[in-house]
């Protein structure tokens, strides 16, 4: 059974994608439950209204979608902070941590924008690297999950 471990959470609806939400993500035997690290609200999801879980190969995302109200919901759970959603502002960071700034680089980096195409690029690259420690942890969530499902 894996291990209470902090992720972000990232709802993919249209129309409700929004930041990242830092908390602790935790299997129940008849749910999975992550409680938000600011305030302590406590999102549950019925194993018996999941679909079967995937593991997004090449990066450490954990992807969930069950049903509510007759509506299908995706969850993204990114094992490591996920870079931001939407392209930097001038002169601010691309990625958390990274020391990589929105602009690109070079003699006429100045002078070129900062387009979505190279923060797509940028944030695949961040991701993959992010990826490296997160593959058998996602695996053994998506497996245990899988095996709750058959036997529930």
């Amino acid at each position: 059974m894996p291990e209470a471990t902090t992720v972000w959470m990232v709802r993919l609806d249209r129309g409700q994608a929004e930041d990242d939400v830092r908390g602790t993500l935790e299997l129940e035997p008849d749910a999975v439950v992550f409680t938000e690290a600011h305030t302590g609200f406590q999102h549950r999801i019925p194993i018996t209204e999941m679909q079967r879980p995937k593991r997004v190969k090449g990066s450490p995302i954990l992807m969930v979608s069950h049903a509510t109200s007759g509506d299908v919901r995706r969850v993204a759970f990114y094992f490591s902070q996920p870079p931001p959603l939407r392209p930097p502002e001038p002169g601010s960071m691309s990625l958390p941590e990274s020391g990589l700034a929105g602009r690109p680089a070079g003699p006429f980096g100045a002078f070129r924008r900062s387009s979505k195409r190279r923060h797509m690029r940028t944030n695949l690259g961040y991701l993959t690297t992010a990826n490296a420690g997160h593959k058998a942890v996602i695996q053994a969530w998506v497996d245990e999950i899988g095996a709750r499902m058959r036997a529930g």
